[in-house]
C-alpha cells in the first residue's frame, strides 16, 4: 500500500510540475509526522535499537516496501534534479538515502498497516 501512494504521490507531483525536492522534503516530514503519531517512544521514531531486532519486528515484507518506497522517491527526485549523473552526484544521495532509510523509515510500512488495522478493529 505504501508502495501505491509513493507512485501516486510522484505521479501527481509529475503532472502538478511540483518541485523535486520540494516534494521529497514534504514526503519525508510527512512520513515522520506519521510514524511519530504511531510510536509511542523517541526510541521508535528514530529506530534506535538494533537492527536484528527491527528486522525481527518487522520482517521481510515490511522491510521490502518501505525499501522500495524509499527507493521510488529518491529514484524521482534524483531524476528530476539532476541533469547528468556522475559519482560525484550520487555518493551523497546514496548516503542520505541509507541513513534515512536506517534511522526513519525501516519499519513504516509496518507502523501505516499497524495504525490501519488498529483503527479498523
Amino acid at each position: 500500500m505504501l508502495v501505491l501512494f509513493t507512485v501516486a504521490v510522484c505521479a501527481v507531483s509529475y503532472l502538478m510540475n511540483i518541485n523535486a525536492f520540494l516534494l521529497y522534503f514534504s514526503y519525508l516530514v510527512g512520513i515522520a509526522i506519521l510514524k511519530g503519531i504511531s510510536s509511542n517512544d523517541l526510541k521508535d521514531v528514530f529506530n534506535i535499537r538494533k537492527a536484528k531486532y527491527i528486522y525481527n519486528e518487522v520482517g521481510f515484507l515490511n522491510s521490502l516496501n518501505s525499501f522500495s518506497s524509499l527507493l521510488l522517491i529518491t529514484v524521482y527526485y534524483a531524476f528530476n534534479e539532476y541533469e547528468y549523473f556522475s559519482i560525484e552526484y550520487m555518493i551523497p544521495i546514496i548516503v542520505c538515502y541509507i541513513l534515512i532509510y536506517r534511522f526513519l523509515f525501516w519499519d513504516i510500512a509496518y507502523r501505516a498497516n499497524h495504525l490501519l488495522f488498529k483503527n479498523r478493529q
